[in-house]
């Protein structure tokens, strides 16, 4: 019986103590920082050297759905102009 009531008043105290919670932002791909290649054409676009992966997207591509945070995606519009940048 004192098992249980010492069991008890443990786990009571324990409901009350404080947690912090740790928020981990997810890594980025950097493609904020990319900003001022929106617009250009994709022959541009392909002599950039990039140190982290990347994909070229044109208009209406099929693309995988596969998720990698560290990959930049530069999706192109009807002119081959980079229209949006994001990570993926």
């Amino acid at each position: 019986m004192r098992f249980i009531l010492m069991f008890s008043v443990c786990v009571g105290l324990a409901a009350c103590q404080e947690t912090t919670a740790v928020s981990s932002a997810p890594p980025s791909c950097g493609s904020e920082e990319m900003s001022h290649l929106m617009g250009i054409q994709r022959t541009q676009l392909e002599n950039i050297a990039f140190s982290q992966p990347y994909r070229i997207i044109p208009e209406g591509s099929a693309v995988t759905m596969d998720f990698n945070p560290a990959r930049v995606n530069f999706e192109l519009d009807q002119n081959d102009a980079v229209a949006r940048i994001y990570c993926g």
